[in-house]
């Protein structure tokens, strides 16, 4: 184990997020080192209890588990007098605060910017919302499906000729909790260089559409709506999926120096020069006849042969894995239930030299379980 503190040792964030988005905000935070506050309703928050088709066991919904491993939890109505007094406390001595609200609810509660602002001037206020704070769709709320939707994400998804498809994951939601986990670091340094304490306001419309930042750039050019492409680069061949004797591969060959390569690999030089492949463009334009060209070789060896060939020459391919195959070794770390059970969860991809964050505890935390503990340590005479 490391004794060298994690990189936001010391700092401490208040969450008064809910479901995905935000919660693997303050996850992320957590998983750097600070102390993560959880402020739920008694109910708890709803991620608590919302468990796929065939995952049944345990006491807590791993949907939940997933992303709040990392933290304490305090109960508290906050429309009540003395729990919003707590809540202002708590938020008094803390670095950041964030919340999922839609645009106005922490204003109508007594808990907005200036309202904190007053109490901890020094304190990082970091807001995530379906579709910003400003314009028509400021009071709409919206979860992963529907932001795939309106952010143009779902219309590029699927297979050529198909209808429009979301991705395999709530992508919107997890790219939005790296966004405002990356906005309230940044205003923390800020804060430290001297600068006043931020807002952060991120929308997650404009993270999907963030995502899509390089074909998006390619509409604004041409004005033309991008085709639907399945699991092809619609911009490069070879760059698809394959089928070898024994399954499927992927394998991305459209560089000029890895295409020679690939060529010379699979024993047909002349492709090189056949006008149908010569370049990247003639390449795009008869897709079908290189596919079908590339998949007459492969299918005389299993895809584990053709992966060692490609990796020896320096090419980029893989082998589609699922998920029993995907979570290996380093990347899942053990956790705990609200009742001290062993669960599993994936581990955070930041990795910092001197700091082990496997030596972090994890563990789901019970519904207020740190309420007396959190609230009975600030101190005296804090006003309310």
């Amino acid at each position: 184990m490391s004794a060298a503190p994690g990189p936001l040792s010391g700092l401490v964030i208040v969450d008064f997020t809910r479901l995905i988005a935000g919660p693997g905000a303050g996850d992320l935070l957590g998983a750097l080192g600070a102390e993560v506050i959880k402020v739920e309703d008694a109910a708890g928050d709803p991620m608590r209890n919302a468990r796929s088709r065939g995952v049944g066991h345990g006491r807590t919904a791993p949907s939940f588990a997933a992303y709040n491993v990392h933290k304490r939890s305090v109960a508290l109505d906050l429309k009540d007098p003395g729990d919003h007094a707590a809540a202002l406390r708590l938020c008094a001595g803390a670095d950041a605060v964030i919340s999922s609200f839609r645009p106005g609810v922490m204003d109508r509660l007594g808990l907005g910017v200036r309202d904190l602002r007053a109490r901890n001037p020094r304190l990082v206020v970091g807001r995530l919302s379906a579709f910003g704070e400003d314009g028509p769709d400021r009071d709409r709320g919206g979860v992963d499906i529907v932001l795939q939707a309106e952010s143009g994400l779902m219309s590029v998804t699927g297979q050529p000729g198909g209808p429009p498809t979301k991705v395999g994951v709530p992508i919107v939601d997890a790219a939005s909790a790296y966004v405002l986990a990356l906005g309230v670091v940044s205003a923390l340094l800020g804060r430290e260089r001297g600068t006043p304490p931020e807002e952060v306001a991120v929308s997650m419309r404009d993270v999907g559409l963030h995502l899509q930042a390089q074909p998006l750039a390619e509409y604004l050019e041409s004005g033309e709506e991008p085709e639907r492409a399945g699991n092809r680069a619609p911009y490069a061949a070879p760059a698809d999926v394959f089928r070898a004797a024994d399954g499927l591969l992927v394998l991305s060959a459209h560089l000029p120096q890895h295409w020679a390569r690939l060529c010379d690999l699979l024993g047909r030089p002349q492709w090189r020069d056949d006008p149908r492949y010569a370049t990247v463009g003639a390449r795009v334009a008869n897709r079908e006849a290189l596919t079908a060209a590339i998949e007459d070789v492969l299918r005389h060896h299993p895809a584990d042969h053709w992966l060692e060939r490609f990796a020896a020459a320096g090419l980029t391919a893989g082998r589609i894995r699922t998920y029993g195959e995907a979570a290996g070794p380093g990347a899942i770390l053990a956790a705990r239930d609200v009742d001290g059970s062993p669960i599993r969860v994936v581990r955070s991809p930041l990795r910092f030299t001197g700091w082990d964050d496997t030596a972090l505890d994890r563990r789901v935390p019970r519904v207020g379980e740190h309420t007396a503990a959190v609230l009975g340590r600030l101190p005296a005479g804090e006003p309310a």
